[in-house]
């Protein structure tokens, strides 16, 4: 017999394809968010980088000498974080079930924008139809990080799996269209397609460009799949003109084309990069819950561009420098070459449910990535987060009826390199992810502490 508990557990993972928590209505209007705040002690974490640079920002090249960009003495630290997400929507209904919406998205990170230069994640406007499903148009969060994050968040394993990999996470530009959810005899599935473009961004000095910016362009498709006791999605995202990174939660900026010289770089091709993810759930009764994923991220690999420009006007001096703003990926002390790339992450958890208490554990592993760069830019290293959670519901201090619905929650991480040197390449940066620069030290951990206010 299916409880009403897991019945609830399925129709709310159902509604964070939407938002990120239950809205509150008040007509035609919906307020969505939460605001998150939580303090972590680490016992074994970078203090910070030592000759910091634009050039290198890996800190893999050598020269120069010394190197830039090292990492610096480990220590016990302690950080604290704040988070907030704030959606506004509007729609109405009309008489023949079309529907038309409009939603913004605001999300802040201790007082700064918590994806750069992005203080909106989503702005656009839509209609729908029971029949034939939903057309969006304007600016959204991607899937391939707000999904990946609904699943990790439970298991305090958000950044190492939803924040990690190829991808992009905000799409400037985009439209997409969702069908309505099809009834199959084992289940239910819908399916979604989005396409989006960014501007082309053009260097500092646009006089040393030798081939102009790319027009970056992207698709992503979702299918979500469910039943009485599982949720599947399946999620493809492929883009060619964009910046690259491992970091999947950044927004989707052009790359500015070349600027290394036509001697310097004779192969040079527009950047590209895809990821495909399938996660689930799978709620074996009301109290047990698992949780897996498996990432594939592939990247072409992309050169530091030399943004040659004057620094001085003073007469007689040569003042010309190079302005190191697009920092690559995956690149070598060749200026010529291009080094693609492959890795295959995971993510496993569980979780426990027993009245307001919910216990969990789970682990990301972050592999090894193929590749022919002879530089060690992370490539032969690997990354295991483990997580230990407890998390409490507080419906005494519940508001408004329940508008207002508190947590509060703690956590015992352990990361683990595989060797000394620089991250894996599904890390965005050596010192991603808590702190631990694998450069200084193979291992950390730390204690997390924090409450939740959902509205």
């Amino acid at each position: 017999m299916i409880t009403y508990t897991l019945s609830r557990s399925l129709a709310v993972a159902t509604v964070l394809v939407a938002t990120p928590a239950l809205a509150a209505q008040y007509g035609p209007f919906e307020v969505v968010g939460f605001l998150k705040d939580e303090y972590a002690l680490c016992d074994n974490c970078s203090e910070g980088l030592v000759n910091k640079s634009a050039y290198d920002t890996r800190g893999v090249l050598s020269p120069p000498v010394p190197m830039v960009n090292q990492g610096g003495d480990s220590e016990a630290t302690g950080r604290n974080l704040f988070l907030m997400q704030l959606t506004l929507g509007a729609s109405h209904e009309f008489d023949n079930a079309v529907k038309v919406e409009a939603r913004t998205s605001g999300r802040m990170r201790n007082t700064e924008a918590d994806i750069y230069d992005n203080w909106m994640t989503d702005l656009y406007a839509g209609v729908s139809h029971p029949t034939y499903g939903s057309l969006q148009v304007g600016k959204f969060s991607s899937r391939s990080w707000t999904r990946t994050d609904s699943f990790a968040y439970p298991l305090g394993l958000s950044s190492p799996w939803a924040e990690s990999g190829a991808g992009y996470g905000v799409y400037p530009e985009a439209i997409r269209y969702g069908t309505k959810e099809f009834e199959i005899p084992i289940g239910k599935i819908r399916f979604e397609a989005s396409y989006a473009q960014a501007d082309e961004r053009k260097p500092l000095n646009h006089g040393s460009l030798l081939e102009g910016p790319p027009d970056p362009k992207l698709y992503e498709i979702f299918i979500q799949y469910s039943n009485e006791k599982n949720l599947v999605e399946l999620i493809y995202q492929d883009s060619t003109g964009g910046r690259q990174s491992s970091f999947s939660k950044g927004a989707f900026y052009g790359a500015q084309g070349n600027t290394n010289g036509e001697v310097s770089s004779p192969q040079y091709d527009d950047p590209s990069e895809s990821v495909l993810i399938l996660q689930g759930n799978y709620w074996m009764n009301d109290k047990w819950k698992f949780t897996y994923g498996l990432k594939r991220s592939q990247w072409s690999g992309q050169a530091q561009q030399c943004d040659y420009g004057r620094v001085s006007t003073v007469p007689g001096v040569d003042g010309s420098a190079c302005f190191w703003d697009q920092p690559g990926f995956n690149y070598s002390d060749e200026l010529d070459k291009m080094y693609s790339a492959v890795a295959y992450d995971a993510m496993l958890g569980a979780g426990y449910t027993r009245g307001k208490w919910i216990y969990t554990v789970g682990g990301v592993y972050l592999n090894k990535a193929s590749t022919n760069n002879p530089v060690e830019w992370g490539q032969d290293n690997t990354a295991l987060f483990l997580n230990l959670g407890i998390y409490r519901d507080l419906p005494e201090f519940s508001l408004a009826r329940g508008l207002f619905k508190m947590q509060v929650y703690g956590g015992l991480g352990r990361v683990m390199f595989g060797r000394q040197g620089p991250a894996p390449l599904s890390m965005p940066s050596n010192i991603a992810f808590g702190g631990v620069d694998p450069r200084t030290s193979e291992s950390g951990n730390s204690f997390t502490i924090g409450a939740n206010l959902t509205f």
